[in-house]
Order: C-alpha cells, then sequence, then structure tokens
C-alpha cells in the first residue's frame, strides 16, 4: 500500500507519532511531504514530488499538528495541487478548539464544567468538507453523528521500558502542568499518602528512561484529563504493566477498558482516594489489573493497532 503522508513539520505531536510508527509497523509504503514524528528522512520528498505520488497512491493522510510561532503546521496547501477525492484521511489530534489555542479562560472555566472543554471551533470545517474520512482524538457523541471517527493516542515503542523490573514503590504521580482536569487533586491525595507513609513518587523533570524505570517499578501509575481527556501517560502506565488509575473520559474510547478488570477508574477525587486506598492493600488485585491492562493494551492500542483499526474503516 502506498499512503502519502502530510505531517506537521518537525513538533512532536502524539497522535501523528502514533500514527506513523503505525504505518511504518504495518509495512505500509510512506511518501512524506516534511520530516518528524517518526518520519524516515529516506521518505521525505519535494512538494513536487509529493504532487505526482498523490496521482496514483492509495490514501493521502493530513495529520494536525498544532501551529505555533515556530511551527507551521502541515502543509494543508498542497491539496490545492491534488485531486484527493475519495482517498483523504484527516488526523485530527486537537485539544481545547480545532486549533489546540484554548478560548480566553477556557482552561479555568472547564474545571467546573467540563463540557467547556469542547471549545468552538471544535472541527476543522475544511478539512472536514474535504475529506472521506475525518478521525478525531477528542471525539464526543455530537460529533460521531456527524460522522466523525474516534481516534486516541496509542502506546509507541519508546513508552515500553523492555526489561523486566521488581514493584517497589506505591505509587507514581507526576504532572508536567496541574491545571487540567483532577491533576492537581490527585497529586494532592498522593501527597497526603505520601506524608501518611506510602512510597509515593512525586517527581517531575526526570529522565524519560529514568522516569520509565521508576515508573514500572510502581504498583499504580495516576493519570488525569490534560489539554484533553486523552495524554500520554495512560498508555505509558500500561506498557509499563503497572495498574493505571486513570480519570473516566468524556470522549469516545473505542475498544475500552473496563474498571476493575484491567485498569480502575474513578470520576471524583473521593473516588479515586476511596479507590487507591483500597487497592494499595490488595498487592494480588493490582498485580492481576495490570497484567490485564498490559495484555488489553498489546492487543487493542499499540500503534500497530491504531492503524489497523483505521485501514479497517477506510478499506471497508
Amino acid at each position: 500500500m502506498k499512503v502519502v503522508v502530510i505531517p506537521p513539520k518537525e513538533k512532536l505531536d502524539y497522535l501523528a507519532e502514533t500514527i506513523i510508527e503505525g504505518l511504518y509497523k504495518n509495512n505500509i509504503d510512506i511518501y512524506s511531504s516534511d520530516l518528524g514524528n517518526g518520519i524516515k528522512e529516506k521518505d521525505v520528498y519535494s512538494d513536487e514530488e509529493i504532487i505526482k505520488h498523490s496521482k496514483d497512491c492509495d490514501f493521502i493522510f493530513v495529520i494536525w499538528g498544532k501551529i505555533t510561532r515556530n511551527y507551521p503546521g502541515p502543509k494543508y496547501s498542497l491539496l490545492n495541487h491534488m485531486n484527493y477525492h475519495d482517498k483523504l484521511v484527516f488526523i485530527d489530534g486537537s485539544e481545547w478548539t480545532s486549533t489546540a489555542h484554548p478560548m480566553m479562560n477556557q482552561v479555568r472555566d472547564s474545571k467546573h464544567n467540563p463540557k467547556l472543554r469542547r471549545g468552538t471551533p471544535w472541527v476543522n470545517e475544511d478539512m472536514f468538507k474535504k475529506s472521506k474520512w475525518y478521525f478525531k482524538r477528542e471525539c464526543y457523541e455530537e460529533d460521531v453523528e456527524r460522522g466523525i471517527i474516534p481516534l486516541l493516542f496509542g502506546a509507541v515503542d519508546r513508552y515500553f521500558l523492555n526489561k523486566n523490573v521488581d514493584k517497589k514503590y506505591d505509587i507514581f504521580c507526576s504532572y508536567g502542568q496541574v491545571n487540567d482536569g483532577l491533576r492537581l487533586e490527585t497529586f494532592n491525595v498522593c501527597k497526603k499518602l505520601k506524608d501518611e507513609g506510602y512510597d509515593v513518587l512525586i517527581e517531575s523533570g526526570l529522565p524519560y528512561e529514568v522516569f520509565k524505570e521508576k515508573l514500572a517499578s510502581s504498583w499504580i501509575g495516576v493519570d488525569a484529563w490534560g489539554g484533553g481527556d486523552c495524554c500520554a501517560r495512560l498508555w505509558e502506565v500500561l506498557a509499563n504493566k503497572t495498574m493505571a488509575m486513570t480519570q473516566e473520559y468524556n470522549i469516545e474510547f473505542p475498544n475500552d477498558f473496563l474498571d476493575g478488570e484491567n485498569i480502575v477508574k474513578y470520576k471524583t477525587i473521593d473516588e479515586f482516594e476511596v479507590k487507591v486506598r483500597k487497592y494499595l492493600n490488595d498487592k494480588k488485585e493490582m498485580n492481576r489489573i495490570s497484567n490485564n491492562g498490559y495484555q488489553h493494551l498489546i492487543d487493542y492500542h499499540t500503534s500497530q493497532k491504531r492503524v489497523e483499526y483505521i485501514l479497517g474503516i477506510i478499506n471497508g
């Protein structure tokens, strides 16, 4: 299969990274307009070559990226020179709004009303009109009703520690920021548990290999919403055979995990504290759930599985 990819130039995007790695793992021939997010240098072509390859490719994947002063995002303008009808796939990894730039006071106000996390504009209407398939990371029920397809992050290879370590910490709770969801609240509960004598890691800024080893050495890994419900931390926790405690998503979640079977979900901070204390007293149960979570991840939520999911839809 031959796929033309128009990715976000250079800037890391977790969904773009997931999909690009998954394309390679599914042995798909990639013809990319830019480097970044795992694109191999040998697969990058000039604009003129990309336009030429678009004529006989099977699909064109345009992958969203946040536009900032230093990063231009994907080259949407290339579509003006392509006959993309019936083969255009748009991958929308945005959060807060379709640009990922929050509305005024949106971050603050959504702490009290999670419905405000779905900002305006929410959908890239131009790409919605052009695309035969529109996949979206933060996809709500009303988006599905429009024909938008949910597509979450997945576990990429770099998330896995790939060595066995013993469990020696009770909880791993580390966030890059604590402004969203129940991050601050869960962090404070973990600090309280640490003060009570539990072995809780609440460090941040760790080198990534050290981060993974400490995560894999923990019985519980804590996840809460960030800018989107879907965050990389959930997949990092699961990839390292640690029991994931995650704030329950409001977005659509294909092949979801089951609370108490392969994950632990919470909706409120009170529920979080009750459950974390319960599981800390039952290592056998934590081990069962973490192993089940890892297997469910391998079965449905790796980068390879994400692209298999996409191909199953677009090949019909």
